[in-house]
């Protein structure tokens, strides 16, 4: 089986854990169900189980174009309507992902979309230093040196491959993240259960 399946797995089990996180921002839940989603539908894939790769192919780009912006906007502004509205992360959200599909179906530039995957993950490490929350910066750093390492085709080691320095990267930035102060009940004016009531 392909070290892929066993890196998507510890990915999955991230966003899983993410997901039950309530204290966290609405939006922050939402892009660990997105990657969530493309990490159980790559395990499927890559251990040959259930192998949907157009549908694989779809959430990863899902989880490019819109989950890491989610991550920005939150951290940057957790108290906004975006972060924490569930109308409002909605919206965004579809924008997003309609500006995803457009600049890879319509376009064709996917180098595109790679970079506004790159610079949303350069605005957590930007605001993360700026705010001085080490620990989300270095979570944030992790999550980055994952996507340059896929991007570069890094393999230095025989059992690994690209895209499990990808998913790696991003699965210890999610914990990272997911456990700092940055979205902490006193950083936020509402409470998650309090905003999808608005």
């Amino acid at each position: 089986m392909s070290s892929l399946a066993y890196t998507d797995g510890f990915l999955s089990l991230v966003c899983l854990w993410v997901l039950t996180r309530t204290n966290l921002p609405l939006a922050v839940r939402m892009a660990a169900a997105l990657l969530g989603s493309a990490a159980v539908l790559g395990v499927l894939r890559f251990s040959a189980l259930y192998p949907l790769v157009p549908w694989h192919q779809f959430a990863s780009l899902m989880g490019a174009s819109v989950a890491f912006p989610l991550l920005a906007v939150s951290l940057a502004w957790p108290d906004s309507a975006v972060a924490q509205r569930l109308k409002f992360t909605v919206i965004f959200s579809v924008a997003m992902a309609v500006l995803g599909l457009l600049l890879v179906t319509v376009a064709q530039k996917r180098m595109l979309l790679d970079v506004l995957t790159v610079l949303s993950v350069l605005a957590l490490v930007g605001v993360s230093v700026k705010r001085t929350w080490w620990a989300a910066a270095l979570a944030s750093a992790c999550m980055l040196t994952g996507l340059l390492l896929f991007a570069a085709k890094f393999s230095a080691m025989v059992w690994l491959v690209p895209g499990d320095y990808l998913h790696i990267g991003v699965a210890l930035g999610l914990l990272g993240l997911a456990r700092t102060a940055a979205w902490s009940n006193e950083h936020l004016g509402d409470t998650p259960q309090e905003a999808l009531a608005h």
